[in-house]
């Protein structure tokens, strides 16, 4: 798939992904590859029998490039709560987006993306793209429903955005990049690893689903 490059749409967005202002000057997007591959895994690789979407970036929210910046409305950092766009720039740049958390977030705080609290609005994401995704919002708490939502969206090439509790309490978001009879594994923006990582080696259960995919 081709690069896509960001442009702004400029309309008011009523509907909120999730938790995890004042505009900022438009910036340009990065031509130049600002992130570390993923390096394709030499030994033991993770079993294959299901579903599975490119996997070619790995973002931390600790990246001193832009752990530092405010997200939305609030005063929180990208390193405390910005797990959420994190995980979604991962995905973005996975469906052909040139993009980094730190530019994404600018890109939103432009775009009406964040409300006064600091939430990611769901329709400021879209226009952060110029309307090049959709998005699908899922918001049931039943186990076995967030399985099946996570699955339909990676059968229709979308990436779910899963939130889960940390043993600490804290709420949560990574993106999903593959199924297996292991269960899902995930990029997690908190977890520096070469590889996906298991989701049940951070949660047993998946609190909600937000699903990013390109229009076609």
């Amino acid at each position: 798939m081709g690069r896509i490059l960001f442009s702004f749409a400029g309309v008011v967005g009523l509907l909120i992904l999730a938790s995890c202002s004042t505009p900022e000057p438009i910036y340009r997007p990065i031509y130049q590859p600002i992130y570390e591959p993923a390096p394709r895994p030499s030994v033991q690789p993770i079993p294959k029998p299901g579903l599975q979407l490119p996997d070619t970036v790995r973002f931390l929210q600790t990246d001193k490039r832009w752990s530092r910046q405010r997200i939305g409305g609030s005063n929180e950092s990208i390193e405390k709560e910005g797990c959420l766009v994190t995980a979604t720039a991962m995905a973005l740049v996975n469906l052909g987006f040139e993009t980094d958390p730190g530019d994404l977030n600018r890109r939103l705080k432009a775009n009406g993306g964040f409300n006064s609290r600091g939430w990611l609005v769901w329709r400021g994401l879209e226009r952060a793209t110029s309307g090049a995704i959709k998005t699908k919002f899922y918001d049931r708490k039943d186990a076995q429903s967030n399985t099946s939502d996570v699955r339909a969206c990676l059968a229709a090439g979308y990436y779910p955005l899963v939130r889960f509790y940390l043993p600490s309490g804290q709420t949560h978001w990574g993106v999903v990049v593959q199924d297996t009879q292991q269960g899902f594994y995930i990029r997690d923006p908190m977890v520096n690893s070469s590889r996906p990582i298991g989701l049940s080696t951070r949660t047993n259960t998946i609190d909600a689903v937000r699903c990013v995919g390109a229009k076609p």
